[in-house]
């Protein structure tokens, strides 16, 4: 497994991956609209914060390949709003459906962290899980998450609660 910048040769497996969260109706993690947009180009857009969606921040995408399937990926955030510290942090990842249980999280994220410390400069980042997205919590946590605290809002007319942990980056 590597953690790599998005590339077209992995393109068809994104896709397939997209479509695994279509058909299990997960919602905790979006991939990238894969329709009616080039994804290569939002993905370099995003980074270097051009055409942000209003309220967005820069960030930067890393994909987690085995050969040349696509198996997860990874935002993360170069700084946070008032929204984004209440729901989303610095970093949001999803693994390929058909993947999870198997440590891919884990792995991503570990091998992401990196980037916000010594690109960003950043001393400790922000990610946040549904309360009951045992899975995420236990990725965040094995990374070094620290439970800073759990808040209830409305998301989408649902209430909702919010585990946020703080991962220091002096590794």
């Amino acid at each position: 497994m590597q953690l790599v910048r998005p590339d077209e040769k992995y393109y068809q497996s994104y896709v397939e991956a997209a479509e695994e969260y279509r058909i299990h109706k997960v919602r905790t993690f979006s991939f990238l609209d894969t329709e009616s947009t080039d994804i290569f180009e939002t993905i370099r857009n995003y980074e270097a914060g051009v055409h942000l969606p209003t309220g967005w921040v820069p960030a930067t995408y890393f994909w987690m390949v085995d050969e040349n399937e696509f198996l997860g990926e990874i935002c993360i955030r170069h700084e946070l709003t008032e929204s984004l510290l209440k729901l989303g942090g610095h970093i949001g990842y999803g693994v390929r459906y058909s993947k999870w249980n198997q440590g891919i999280g884990t792995e991503m994220l570990k091998r992401a962290l990196p980037y916000g410390r010594d690109v960003l400069h950043l001393d400790q980042v922000l990610l946040t899980c549904n309360d009951d997205n045992y899975g995420s919590a236990c990725v965040i946590e094995r990374n070094g998450g620290v439970l800073w605290d759990k808040i209830e809002h409305v998301v989408e007319k649902e209430k909702r609660v919010t585990r946020r942990y703080w991962i220091t980056l002096d590794f």
